[in-house]
């Protein structure tokens, strides 16, 4: 178990080190139920832009994150166990591409509305049973590519995604 964990660190420390030099922090698939602080202090000084916490047994969503990678453009947290996005969320202005999928998501994120040069989201697999087609579509205008697999929307609201008139012209729609 201990020399399984030491590989764990080993792992991690050794994709921080690559993420200092491309600016991309890859911590998929590495079991972590949060983000150690450690994580933050290798990083600190670096631009970090795109980072994949992809299949890991996070609960919470990673708040630092937000505050010690303001410029993030790509966000990946697919296959987690989040139950609700933070409202600092909001802060990142410059995202464009943002992965929730396979989580716990009970509502739509009304934070990703402040994200106004996002083009890429992805809701897929959670148990969002509703959301504001109008807003989405007006406050997202950039969209291009929404995905919303296996959902628990309404008939109206998935005929609404495709067809209403604020659907930003060059969007792909995957439901």
């Amino acid at each position: 178990m201990a020399l399984s964990a030491a590989r764990g660190v080993t792992q991690v420390m050794n994709r921080c080190e690559d993420a200092k030099s491309s600016g991309f922090l890859d911590l998929s698939n590495c079991s972590l139920m949060y983000i150690a602080d450690a994580i933050y202090l290798v990083l600190k000084g670096h631009n970090i832009t795109k980072c994949s916490l992809k299949n890991n047994c996070l609960k919470k969503f990673p708040k630092k994150m937000i505050d010690r990678f303001p410029g993030m453009t790509i966000f990946n947290m697919e296959g987690n166990e989040l139950g609700e996005a933070p409202d600092e969320l909001c802060t990142w202005i410059s995202m464009k591409g943002i992965n929730l999928a396979r989580n716990k998501l009970t509502r739509f994120p009304e934070q990703l509305y402040a994200m106004k040069e996002l083009s890429l989201l992805d809701l897929s697999g959670n148990p969002i049973g509703d959301l504001d087609v109008e807003t989405l579509y007006t406050e997202l205008p950039l969209l291009q590519q929404l995905i919303m697999k296996d959902l628990i929307l309404p008939a109206a609201t998935v005929e609404l995604l495709k067809t209403h008139p604020k659907k930003p012209q060059n969007l792909v729609l995957s439901m």
